[in-house]
């Protein structure tokens, strides 16, 4: 139970309503969307307790996301086609939030998500918090059109000799790009200028590519209208190898990831029916596409699961009768699971293929394939 509390609740501080400030441990969920509410405790034995915007105005987790409470201008018209606005002027209501903060200098930049919606603030001298304006709309001849005040609003408030009107036309509504905008501007206005926000919320890599190889335990099965050539091969071994790529997704403290898994496997196999002899040649790349989740145990060990869809490319693979017609092998999609464990780079992983077609182009027969597999890991990069 302290592994777990400690993994769960991280140091930080929170800034109560009178400003005092109090160092302690937040429960870090990644937040992907701004959150109204969080959990903290005083100390690791302490009751949990929640946080608002209504008693908290500032939380930060160390070398994690900080977000300050502000009571801002903000418009919530849709982007999505079927529910655009047909007003060009940006629609602002008053709300209070918190604003995950990006930047900390002369300007300060701020982002605020939640599901689809997209927004950033931004200040000078901390003075007053505004939302930077960028609108999709359907003007007159019902066509998409996009207001852009937020370039206004950069070339007329954040002036500075090394930014120029074309690198203030250039700069997107986009997360990187207004961070390096808002970090030039910061540097132009004072040289030694280092984004405490940018130092320390450095992410760990983003992409894993490694190697993998494993042993597979298959069986398989053929079922046809003539039951003398019916026939089931079991618990047959064979290795596997191949290449992951991983991208882990940038919310939810890393615990989401994207991969693609190629492995070359095969199963060969005869058996001696009542009138011949039959044998099974069968050799693929597997590609699996999927999305794995993490438990972390500590900063070095985790468990994972994950669920991929599964394309089989099979090489030359036949289901071979002595004396009768033979099958070209040709798989159908299926699924797999996987649980593993990693520790660092290295990782161990069991996979399970419930049911695979193998003779998709036969209407009338068919043939069902099975693979436990035991997967070693190593990532390179």
């Amino acid at each position: 139970m302290n592994t777990f509390a400690q993994i769960t609740f991280e140091p930080g501080y929170i800034i109560d309503n009178s400003g005092k400030k109090i160092n302690c441990l937040i429960k870090n969920n990644g937040w992907k969307n701004n959150p109204t509410t969080f959990e903290f405790k005083k100390d690791l034995n302490a009751e949990i307790q929640e946080g608002s915007i209504y008693n908290i105005a500032e939380f930060s987790i160390e070398n994690g996301k900080k977000f300050t409470r502000k009571k801002v201008e903000i418009d919530r018209s849709k982007n999505i086609l079927k529910r655009l606005s047909k007003i060009k002027e940006a629609e602002f209501k008053s709300e209070t939030l918190f604003l995950e903060q990006l930047t900390e200098g002369d300007a300060n930049l701020y982002y605020y998500e939640d599901s689809n919606l997209i927004r950033f603030f931004y200040n000078l001298h901390s003075n007053t918090t505004k939302q930077l304006v960028y609108k999709k709309y359907l003007n007159e001849n019902n066509r998409i059109g996009e207001n852009t005040e937020y370039k206004k609003q950069l070339w007329d408030n954040l002036k500075c000799e090394n930014i120029s009107l074309d690198k203030v036309k250039a700069t997107d509504y986009k997360k990187t790009e207004l961070l390096s905008f808002f970090t030039s501007y910061n540097q132009c206005k004072d040289p030694n200028y280092v984004d405490s926000r940018i130092s320390n919320n450095k992410k760990r890599d983003a992409l894993n590519v490694g190697i993998r190889a494993g042993l597979n335990s298959a069986s398989m099965d053929f079922n046809s209208p003539q039951p003398s050539t019916n026939f089931e091969l079991e618990n047959n071994s064979s290795v596997r190898f191949g290449v992951e790529i991983e991208a882990i997704l940038p919310f939810n403290k890393n615990k989401w990831s994207l991969f693609i898994q190629p492995m070359y496997q095969s199963f060969e196999g005869e058996k001696q029916l009542e009138f011949q002899k039959v044998s099974v040649d069968y050799k693929s790349i597997e590609t699996s596409i999927g999305l794995r989740h993490y438990f972390f145990l500590n900063s070095d060990s985790r468990i994972f699961i994950n669920s991929a869809f599964q394309i089989d490319t099979a090489l030359d693979s036949k289901i071979d009768f002595e004396s009768s017609s033979d099958f070209d092998i040709e798989p159908r999609t299926s699924f797999n699971f996987g649980l593993g464990f990693a520790h660092k780079n290295a990782s161990i992983k069991l996979n399970y293929n419930p049911r695979r077609e193998l003779l998709s182009n036969y209407a009338a027969i068919s043939s069902s394939y099975k693979v436990i597999s035991v997967v070693l890991g190593y990532n390179f990069l």
